[in-house]
């Protein structure tokens, strides 16, 4: 997986950290279309990474691990019961940060030759 560069990382850091309020004015009917969208391409980045955990339920709780651990800025040393180790686990954050990167239209194309 190829480096995000830091302003990239930031800004897509930021849409999840922002998801929680984002997700409360949806449900108080005061999303924008911005909120609306950047929530829906957060949940699908999240489902979408740890693909190679097997079990559906183990899955879902790295990636709420992961999204907690971007969310409230919390390192993997305070993480209780991840089923990775750091390394692992901070493949897995990365993913979720470049696919949210990605759907959001952030990266460049890719010119291949």
């Amino acid at each position: 997986m190829e480096r995000l560069d830091a302003d990239i990382k930031t800004i897509a850091r930021s849409i999840i950290q922002g998801n929680e309020k984002r997700k409360k004015r949806i449900r108080t009917g005061r999303a924008s279309a911005f909120d609306e969208k950047a929530a829906a391409i957060v949940e699908d980045a999240l489902r979408a990474s740890c693909g190679n955990i097997e079990g559906i339920q183990a899955r879902r709780q790295m990636q709420d691990k992961i999204y907690k651990s971007i969310v409230y800025n919390t390192p993997y040393e305070y993480i209780a019961d991840a089923v990775c180790g750091r390394r692992q686990f901070y493949e897995y954050r990365t993913e979720f940060i470049t696919l949210v990167a990605q759907a959001m239209d952030m990266l460049p194309e890719r010119i291949e030759k």
